[in-house]
């Protein structure tokens, strides 16, 4: 599909319906539900055809790899374990329809008031008039009740510039913790049960939650400063710890910076940041050290670069599928 943020979130959507329908458990309240979805407009339902024609066209290449995986073994046995995953991974994806049931994303985007696609970047500004960079991925609920100031982070990250009034204050909830502030510029970002907080101005406290719903705050929380974050999981809240802001907000100028990182950790970077996955085969450069800055609409120039600089080889088998040998 060639198009904007809007086809690749119709396209992550009809992927992630795609695999559920082929569940056992599949409800006949979801199967009315996509057939809404479906309906809903055209655009959806080129989206769905776009998916069923990208299936249709892998199953060829997955049947190749599996049957190569099954002749004669090549000569190093790590090699061999490689290919076997290389052909496992195909097939899995042809069958699975590029990824996992998303149930949890689906409910997310249903209830929140602003959402991104991955890859997608948005600024908005909030009724206060405090103004809101949402990264891609992200999905935001907003509480402006009875003077209230408040906004819950669903998953994503989210880049806050706060306008100051200290008769209501501005709470961030990430679920496994909340930021308060009166006005300032800071992110939260939300990963997996934990809630990152880093400040670019101003001053912030942290709390972390007991429990995945919010409630029961624990006793303490911590005060960041510019330069500063803390991390809140369901073990508590660890930091303040010194980071670079540069790094840390990068993305909202449309780079992703590396220092010193591994080329593991840079590539679970990048899936937060493209639509599509880009999968390592190759465990002994999992850890080789990646450094640079790259521009986030570029993702051909960032993966011809880890080819020259590491020595790895990338198989792009559809725009949004890259394999790295």
């Amino acid at each position: 599909m060639e198009g904007g943020p809007d086809e690749d979130r119709l396209f992550s959507e009809a992927n992630a319906w795609h695999f559920r329908l082929q569940s056992d458990d599949v409800r006949p309240a979801e199967r009315a539900a996509f057939a809404d979805w479906l309906a809903r407009s055209p655009a959806h339902s080129r989206a769905w055809a776009d998916l069923q024609t990208l299936l249709h066209d892998l199953r060829e290449p997955a049947r190749a790899a599996y049957a190569e995986s099954r002749s004669a073994p090549p000569r190093h046995p790590a090699a061999a374990g490689i290919r076997r995953l290389a052909a496992a991974l195909t097939i899995l994806l042809v069958v699975g329809g590029l990824g996992v049931w998303h149930g949890p994303t689906l409910y997310q985007n249903a209830v929140a008031d602003q959402v991104t696609a991955t890859g997608q970047r948005r600024s908005l500004t909030l009724p206060d008039g405090s103004t809101v960079d949402m990264n891609g991925g992200t999905a935001l609920a907003l509480d402006y009740r009875e003077g209230e100031r408040r906004v819950r982070i669903l998953r994503g990250e989210a880049w806050f510039n706060v306008t100051r009034d200290p008769d209501h204050p501005f709470v961030v909830d990430g679920g496994a913790g909340a930021a308060r502030v009166l006005g300032t510029q800071f992110s939260v970002r939300r990963e997996n049960e934990r809630t990152t907080v880093t400040v670019g101005e101003g001053l912030v406290e942290v709390v972390a939650h007991r429990n995945a719903d919010g409630n029961a705050p624990w006793p303490d929380g911590v005060r960041l400063h510019p330069g500063e974050s803390a991390e809140a999981d369901a073990d508590g809240l660890t930091g303040p710890r010194a980071v670079d802001t540069a790094v840390a907000f990068a993305w909202r100028q449309g780079q992703i910076v590396f220092r010193q990182q591994s080329l593991a950790s840079v590539i679970a970077a990048l899936n937060r940041q493209w639509p599509g996955r880009v999968v390592l085969l190759n465990d002994e450069a999992a850890e080789r050290v990646v450094s640079g800055v790259f521009a986030l609409d570029r993702p051909d120039a960032v993966i011809d670069a880890l080819e020259r600089g590491l020595g790895v080889r990338a198989t792009r088998i559809t725009p949004y599928l890259t394999l790295l040998r």
